[in-house]
């Protein structure tokens, strides 16, 4: 299974710098909805929201049902510019906690990578409408990361399910005075900050991808019997455990007569290898 990285970004002048970095082009037959741009391996694709939670939401969702075929992991990263209660004018943030304004409902996400790499981390507030008053705020404060977040947690963890802003008013820096050229180079400036983070991010998406890959077998096996998705589930556990155990041991397709049946023979085929582990 290939591991994908999804961008959801709001405007274009935002994205610029993404689709540019990875050469993305827009790919006119994956959405009506929204604009979708994929890499040429569909290793990296984007779609644009348009302003607000509700479009972030919504295109979240366009851009995971688009997928063909389902990747094996999925890495979510909501990108674009926030204001902040502190001058931090350029920077870009990670969020520790996204939290939505109108209903008060948060999520977490969480690092796992080293420290060295990881970028500077604050609270994010989801509003309605742009807030100019700097002294109500703490931390961030933006439009579309609540709407992202509560969708694109449900195809990923978590860990893969980022988001990241760059600061574009605070308060010494209004935002009256921004605009979709400042918008852009904002985004471009800030780049090559992220830019480590973002090569950890991809190795802990491709090391997931790895985990989730179908074992040797997989797919001979779901051809051979009938296997629910929960059984599916089960049996890509116990061939993945095989794998480690088997040492040079083949193991034959059983001669059963129904899935349920083939998972207790490889059940029973796995509990002869432990207890062989344990009188070795």
């Amino acid at each position: 299974m290939n591991a994908v990285l999804n961008w959801v970004v709001a405007l274009k002048p935002e994205a610029e710098v993404i689709i540019n970095a990875f050469d993305l082009k827009r790919v006119e037959t994956k959405s009506v909805l929204f604009p979708i741009y994929e890499s040429d391996d569909q290793a990296v694709r984007l779609v644009l929201s348009g302003i607000g939670k509700v479009n972030a939401a919504a295109a979240t969702a366009s851009l995971a049902m688009s997928a063909e075929p389902a990747p094996g992991s999925c890495g979510w990263i909501n990108f674009g510019i926030a204001g902040c209660s502190e001058v931090r004018y350029g920077e870009a943030i990670m969020a520790s906690r996204v939290t939505d304004g109108a209903t008060g409902r948060s999520w977490y996400p969480a690092p796992v990578w080293p420290k060295r790499v990881d970028l500077p981390r604050m609270p994010a507030v989801t509003v309605e409408k742009p807030v100019s008053d700097y002294a109500s705020l703490t931390g961030l404060v933006e439009m579309e990361a609540s709407g992202f977040y509560s969708v694109a947690l449900r195809q990923s963890s978590v860990e893969l399910t980022q988001v990241i802003k760059v600061v574009s008013d605070d308060p010494k820096h209004s935002i009256e005075s921004l605009n979709k050229v400042k918008a852009a180079a904002l985004c471009a400036e800030a780049w090559d900050s992220i830019a480590p983070w973002l090569a950890a991010f991809r190795e802990v998406l491709a090391t997931d991808s790895t985990r989730l890959a179908d074992p040797p077998g997989f797919n001979e096996w779901c051809r051979h019997f009938h296997f629910t998705v929960t059984s599916r589930h089960q049996l890509r556990r116990l061939l993945q455990e095989w794998e480690m155990l088997r040492g040079g041991d083949s193991l034959a397709l059983p001669e059963s007569q129904n899935g349920k049946a083939a998972l207790k023979f490889l059940r029973e085929k796995l509990k002869e290898k432990r207890r062989g582990e344990i009188a070795g």
